[in-house]
């Protein structure tokens, strides 16, 4: 019998799960990972994702049997490290085929459990309700007690685990921005001498491609710092107000906006965080890739005329104009 997800331990190493329907097929998960606690990451393994180029032959439902989630349990998913989706939005798709993975991204998927909706779960296969639009509102309005409670807390979570993502981004933000910072330069004596006219030409594109995407890291690092996000912001208030009334379950009359404003949170938090890795991933394709790619072609004209002169590199030698003269 499956274990339910309440009852099972954090994991050490991954985990096989078996899907019951496709005999032989294997996935891996994780139980409770450091940077989410109340949920679990499933790993689809390489070769299963190759041979599924269409669609994957299960379905999230069948992928929550195999890991003892309970579909009643279901808090949000992430699919292939997209943005976090509410069980609201996920229930109806659950009987529906994972759909393909695009190359490059990582085949796991994140599931985030409220606990505390936990039933007598047997670990046989149930019938997800089809849930409509007008039902998941319905139960967005009317949702209150312990249900509520563990959304707010979940959302806070989850925002908490992308704070710590964005910390790791802003030191590459700031060390990317120096690196910025020393290409913006004038071409040396010696490379101008040594490049042609589009070499220039396409240097000077590149500066121009340097400073805009060194402006763009300072605008995100300085939203990071001092935005809405931030401990200047909402985010010291948003703490508070968890700590003395979501925590330690204090009654409350206000849950619906209390958990309105933990969902803005957490959206904002994601729109920040895809903003600084898209500040990050132009700076290096098109600043510092970019400008680092150029000087290349540069440095190597330079090996070839000092060869050309037959002059060591590094060395002092006077060139050939020099020597004739003497």
């Amino acid at each position: 019998m499956q274990i339910a997800f309440s009852q099972h331990p954090p994991s050490v190493q991954w985990e096989p799960l078996p899907v019951p329907r496709l005999p032989g097929l294997m996935l891996w998960g994780w139980y409770r990972p450091q940077h989410l606690p109340s949920g679990m990451t499933i790993q689809i393994p390489p070769e299963v994702t190759a041979a599924s180029q269409g669609g994957f032959p299960f379905t999230l439902g069948e992928i929550l049997l195999a890991a003892g989630v309970d579909p009643m349990q279901l808090h949000s998913v992430s699919l292939f490290g997209a943005e976090w989706q509410p069980a609201a939005m996920i229930t109806p798709y659950l009987q529906h085929a994972v759909p393909p993975c695009a190359p490059g991204i990582p085949a796991e998927i994140a599931v985030n459990v409220t606990e505390q909706m936990a039933g007598n779960w047997t670990g046989m296969p149930q019938q997800v309700p089809a849930a409509t639009d007008a039902v998941a509102a319905e139960e967005e309005s009317t949702g209150t007690g312990a249900m509520m409670y563990d959304r707010i807390e979940s959302a806070w979570k989850v925002s908490l685990q992308m704070e710590r993502q964005m910390s790791g981004l802003r030191k590459k933000l700031a060390s990317v921005m120096k690196s910025l910072g020393k290409l913006d330069r004038e071409l040396t004596p010696e490379e101008r001498l040594a490049s042609d006219r589009e070499d220039r030409d396409a240097w000077q594109d590149a500066r121009r491609w340097v400073r805009e995407l060194s402006a763009k890291c300072h605008r995100e690092l300085k939203s990071f710092d001092i935005g809405m996000t931030s401990g200047a912001g909402r985010r010291n208030a948003m703490e508070q107000l968890f700590k003395e009334v979501i925590e330690p379950r204090v009654p409350s009359n206000d849950l619906q906006t209390i958990h309105r404003d933990f969902e803005t949170y957490r959206k904002d938090m994601t729109n920040l965080q895809k903003s600084m890795t898209a500040a990050l991933q132009a700076a290096s394709q098109n600043g510092t890739s970019r400008a680092q790619r150029i000087l290349g072609t540069i440095s190597r004209k330079i090996k070839a005329r000092r060869a050309k002169l037959r002059e060591p590199i590094g060395g002092t030698n006077m060139d050939k104009s020099v020597r004739r003269k003497s």
